[in-house]
């Protein structure tokens, strides 16, 4: 089905920004955004500055958790625990945001290769290739928003909500003071007094929306960009499906009808397979970084929301129960859209192989072999290209995270 000219030049662009508005939102906030796509130099420069501040907030996160964490030798077991499990989800964000930042180009090429396809679906006016990018391109703001969604509201909780409202407080000098969301080596400072609590206070919220936003934008950026090879990959299916539907009588024109056809969808695949090995680039470490720290970090924080449940914590058990479902979505989106792919890719050489191949003319069927062994070599979306992402490697996640918790439960009681 055709649209008008007009229409379909106006709608383009709007379209192109609906797909990638919230990744720019995200990745704008803290720097991350490609200097590449920043169209003024004021703009260029404002992302600089955000940047250069993101790295201090996380640094001034990082390093007194750091240093708590390996140094202070005062605190039980139960109190190393709950420093482990802050200080491995800081490492995490670090890991994360030094990979983006160090990927701006493929991050550039990968949303330039997203405007380029909502361009040709413009400019060939196909109404029924525009709602197949569209309705993905829903699926996956979608995923972007709950992984928002759920991570800031955690966020909220542990970093403003629980130091500010909970009982978690010691006494000095006979005074009840409160503690913070991410523990500080008091040797570096002590911020259990005013003012020292307030400003450090504002300052961990400021870094703990950092290293929120890391997660969610790399977890929207997968969404965003998998599900968008996935509409391509529907596209290829439905050219593949009218590709025997040529012209009937003269068998010149037929073959030339074919042969374009064919061309077309060669080069869409290739142009597909191509997008994809980018987002693998860009996004194999990061997964493999979420792939480890999400088991190890759902383990800490099933033990303790146990904890905060015992103690009839109801803020600390609200609290620990939206991180955890927070990052147990985030690897579940990570390990649903790699098995979304995965089944994709299949399907196009499957869709090779169920066609009416034999009308083709000529020895014309042979160029859709190619098609196949590229399909049937199956793109993955892996964790540093060593774990495939599907929905039993989710499974093996929540089992592990399960095992380690039993086991840190039989070591502190």
């Amino acid at each position: 089905m055709l649209v008008s000219k007009d229409s379909s030049s106006v709608s383009y662009s709007k379209d192109w920004i609906y797909s990638v508005q919230i990744n720019r939102w995200l990745l704008k906030a803290i720097g991350i955004w490609p200097l590449s796509l920043c169209v003024t130099t004021t703009e260029k420069i404002y992302s600089v500055i955000l940047t250069l501040i993101s790295i201090f907030l996380i640094g001034f996160l990082l390093v007194p958790c750091a240093l708590c964490t390996l140094l202070d030798k005062t605190g039980d077991l139960d109190t190393k625990i709950k420093m482990i499990g802050p200080f491995s989800f800081c490492i995490m964000a670090v890991i994360k945001y030094y990979v983006l930042l160090s990927r701006g180009s493929y991050i550039g090429k990968c949303i330039e290769d997203i405007r380029i396809d909502w361009s040709r679906v413009s400019s060939q006016y196909c109404l029924e290739d525009r709602k197949i990018m569209m309705e993905n391109a829903r699926i996956g703001r979608s995923l972007a928003i709950f992984c928002a969604g759920f991570m800031y509201s955690g966020g909220f909780f542990y970093t403003i909500v629980m130091p500010l409202c909970t009982k978690r407080t010691e006494i000095i000098d006979n005074e009840i003071v409160r503690s913070q969301a991410f523990p500080i080596y008091r040797g570096l400072l002590d911020p259990r007094t005013s003012p020292s609590f307030e400003i450090v206070q504002l300052m961990q919220c400021l870094a703990g929306f950092v290293i929120y936003s890391v997660t969610v934008g790399a977890c929207s950026l997968a969404a965003v960009f998998v599900m968008h090879a996935c509409g391509q990959f529907q596209i290829l299916v439905k050219k593949l499906r009218k590709l025997i539907d040529g012209l009937k009588g003269d068998k010149d024109m037929e073959n030339i009808v074919h042969e374009q056809r064919l061309g077309n969808i060669v080069e869409h695949h290739l142009h597909i397979l191509g997008f994809i090995s980018q987002i693998e680039e860009l996004l194999n470490e990061i997964c493999f970084v979420e792939f480890i720290g999400c088991t190890l970090n759902i383990c800490f924080l099933g033990y303790f929301l146990l904890k905060e449940w015992e103690q009839s914590e109801t803020i600390g058990t609200l609290t620990y129960c939206i991180l955890l479902i927070s990052l147990i979505f985030n690897i579940f989106i990570l390990c649903y859209i790699g098995e979304i792919l995965s089944e994709e890719c299949r399907n196009i050489g499957l869709s090779a192989y169920m066609i009416d191949w034999h009308r083709l003319p000529g020895k014309k069927a042979l160029s859709l072999i190619l098609i196949s062994a590229a399909s049937n070599s199956s793109t993955k979306l892996t964790a540093g290209k060593l774990v495939e992402l599907s929905l039993s490697s989710f499974c093996s996640v929540l089992k592990s995270s399960l095992a380690y918790l039993s086991l840190l439960r039989t070591l502190t009681t």
